[in-house]
């Protein structure tokens, strides 16, 4: 399996693919672009880091928060640091973010190309660090998990020149709270510094993805077909729940689970729409 991955591994980490309208991003007043998905597509986390190679090519400091939980961030510092052989592969694959049973979509082997050119990206110095922004295994989940990651967020120091990249689920990005199913959800993104703050949600043209829905965690249809092309635009409704959609301008293809999981029924709190 460790061989496998391996051969999906991007690699270049340096070569940026341009996007347009991403240039807003990088205004100077913009200090944290909140990235919204839906967990479990191949596209995705590869767009994320390539958003990530653009800032760094755009001339500001770049730090990424990732929605891993913050008690596996020894781990990610050590992968960071390696040279990403099978070795540290192998030793990165054992936090729990890969071996728990319900795998939502963060577990894929999408996502280890991602971190790949993280990796890749931080050896060269074109990114400050990652900083994983969830809350630990031993807290409970709830609401506690959004601010967390907005105070995780808020409290990263960079230059004054700096820029802060997230990737959370899409619920989470909203730039508003979000009332569903007779209870409020004060999402991370509301929760942030709307003048410098742009949320964003990634958005294919159709396709699918592998997340946890009402029927269990393995691949689901995602979105509808849509003739928008790639690039990214920008939302001026007042109701808007994210202020830009990333449009890929393809459909999306589902990213199976780094590791075997153990299980795929229903479990018991389930991460549904990106949660």
């Amino acid at each position: 399996m460790i061989s496998i991955i391996a051969a999906l591994l991007s690699v270049s980490a340096n070569s940026c693919t341009p996007v347009p309208g991403a240039d807003r991003l990088w205004r100077p007043a913009v200090r944290w672009v909140v990235v919204g998905e839906l967990h479990g597509t191949n596209e995705t986390p590869l767009a994320f880091a390539n958003l990530v190679c653009l800032a760094s090519a755009a001339g500001r400091a770049v730090t990424v928060a990732v929605e891993y939980p913050s008690d596996s961030q020894r781990d990610i510092d050590a992968y960071l640091a390696s040279n990403g052989n099978r070795h540290a592969l192998s030793s990165f694959l054992k936090i729990p973010v890969f071996t728990a049973a319900m795998q939502d979509g963060r577990g894929s082997v999408a996502f280890i190309r991602m971190w790949d050119r993280l990796r890749r990206m931080k050896r060269a110095g074109n990114i400050a660090n990652v900083v994983a922004s969830d809350i630990s295994r031993s807290d409970s989940p709830g609401q506690q998990r959004d601010e967390t990651m907005a105070k995780a967020w808020i409290n990263i120091a960079v230059p004054d020149n700096g820029i802060v990249l997230t990737l959370v689920g899409n619920v989470h990005a909203m730039r508003k709270p979000l009332s569903i199913a007779g209870r409020t959800i004060i999402t991370a993104g509301s929760l942030m510094p709307a003048e410098r703050t742009i949320t964003v949600n990634v958005v294919g043209s159709g396709g699918t993805a592998w997340n946890c829905q009402a029927d269990g965690c393995k691949m689901h249809t995602n979105g509808h077909a849509s003739s928008m092309p790639g690039g990214i635009s920008y939302l001026t409704d007042a109701d808007r729940r994210w202020d830009a959609l990333y449009h890929l301008g393809k459909p999306t293809t589902w990213a199976a689970p780094a590791l075997t999981p153990k299980v795929l029924e229903p479990p018991s709190r389930m991460n549904v729409n990106g949660r």
